[in-house]
């Protein structure tokens, strides 16, 4: 096997290779003094690169096994513009070779769930206070085995607001969910957030039974990022000839992916994710006050570590696993988490924030049962401050809900399951 070559920022220069060659005319890039200017951010592409060398070997010592070492891949975005201001592809970040972040296909676990509830905030039947159903549930599928999903933590919750089962990464609630959206609806999604092709129709997708790669990731959540407009990821800014002028490249076309308003209710949960549910472990990393919004992911048996979430002026996504698909141990939260939040603290200047849509208005409810709390009651810890369509139809507590963390175990149990994915 050859030896891989070493240079700075391989995966970075093999993404603009292969935008060139899809581009551009070959003749043109062949002639003498041409010029090619990218979006490269020297400054987010050495954070990535400390991250991976801080993190990996803290993960390395948690396993205490270094025969099978982890791989990891990272991209960093701009939003508002797409561009890819940096990237790595491996563990040895100046080793050129399997570009991971372009080309490892992996499935994406809780990824998938801002696309499945993106979906049905479209509808209008959705918003964050509505009451989801986190039961157990049988689907039977034609020609195959009945698929029985599980939580996590393989509990039932029973009722629970869609905001605190976005937070809290519920899968039964997921499903319940996505199959009263429909499949179809949610494949056409992933297609108009700028994914090239839509994902089989199964009902495994509704919890991440999808193979994407790190770079296809950045794609979808760049316009949750961006407030549902897509712009197609790119490294290259612009390719000129000897004469200085530019060659004839794609046209940097923005367009519609998503409702708005219903992006600005999927983000506002996103955020949520960070403060109160599987996210919030960053927060001991990140700058005080700086706020971002994102989701874990894990896929089957612990095999790949996924967290991409964003702040006002960057999104990053961070993968975890093995070449050889064995189990990681670990939760998109235990360690694409701390990598994200490594690389985010060192790059993140400005929080995420953007203007309530004046369709939307701003309640409080309860986060435990999604209803608004009665106005007599004393002001409960649980209490959570959400968007949702002006004249909603909300459900009002008749009664003052009694703390359900009264003891420290059923604190410490409520804090496993939210770090858990």
């Amino acid at each position: 096997m050859p030896r891989a070559e070493r240079s700075y920022y391989p995966a970075y220069l093999d993404c603009v290779r292969r935008e060139l060659a899809r581009d551009y005319d070959k003749s043109d890039l062949n002639q003498p003094g041409v010029s090619v200017f990218t979006s490269l951010d020297p400054r987010a592409q050495g954070a990535i690169d400390r991250a991976v060398l801080q993190e990996l070997p803290k993960l390395d010592a948690r396993r205490r096994s270094r025969k099978n070492p982890l791989e990891t891949a990272l991209v960093v975005t701009e939003p508002e513009t797409g561009e890819v201001v940096a990237m790595i592809g491996g563990r040895q970040a100046l080793n050129s070779g399997f570009n991971r972040a372009l080309d490892a296909k992996r499935p994406i676990g809780s990824l998938v769930k801002p696309v499945v509830y993106l979906a049905a905030l479209e509808t209008g039947r959705y918003h964050a206070a509505s009451v989801l159903d986190d039961s157990p549930i049988e689907v039977r599928q034609q020609g195959g085995k009945d698929w029985r999903p599980q939580n996590f933590d393989r509990e039932a919750q029973g009722p629970l607001p869609l905001v605190r089962a976005l937070a809290d990464s519920r899968n039964l609630a997921t499903v319940h969910l996505g199959l009263d959206v429909g499949l179809a609806p949610i494949a056409r999604k992933f297609r108009a957030l700028g994914l090239d092709r839509e994902p089989a129709q199964l009902p495994a997708l509704l919890l991440g039974s999808v193979d994407l790669a790190p770079i296809e990731i950045a794609q979808i959540y760049n316009a949750f990022a961006n407030g549902g407009t897509h712009r197609a990821l790119h490294a290259v800014l612009a390719v000129t000839g000897r004469d200085g002028r530019r060659l004839p490249g794609p046209p940097q076309e923005a367009r519609a992916a998503a409702d708005p308003v219903a992006v600005y209710q999927l983000d506002r949960m996103l955020a949520d994710v960070m403060t109160r549910g599987t996210g919030r472990a960053a927060m001991v990393r990140l700058p005080a006050g700086l706020v971002t919004a994102g989701k874990t992911g894990t896929s089957s048996e612990l095999r790949d570590s996924w967290f991409a979430g964003f702040s006002g002026d960057h999104l990053i996504v961070a993968w975890i696993g093995h070449d050889d698909n064995a189990p990681t141990g670990f939760t998109g939260s235990q360690a694409a988490l701390p990598l994200w939040s490594n690389a985010m603290a060192a790059i993140g200047r400005r929080s995420w924030q953007a203007p309530m849509p004046v369709a939307l208005e701003e309640i409080t409810i309860d986060y435990l049962t999604g209803y608004v709390p009665d106005p007599a009651c004393e002001e409960q810890e649980e209490s959570i401050s959400v968007a949702v369509p002006r004249n909603t139809i909300l459900v009002h507590a008749d009664d003052c809900r009694p703390s359900e963390f009264d003891s420290l175990a059923e604190r410490l149990r409520d804090w496993w399951k939210r770090v858990t994915d």
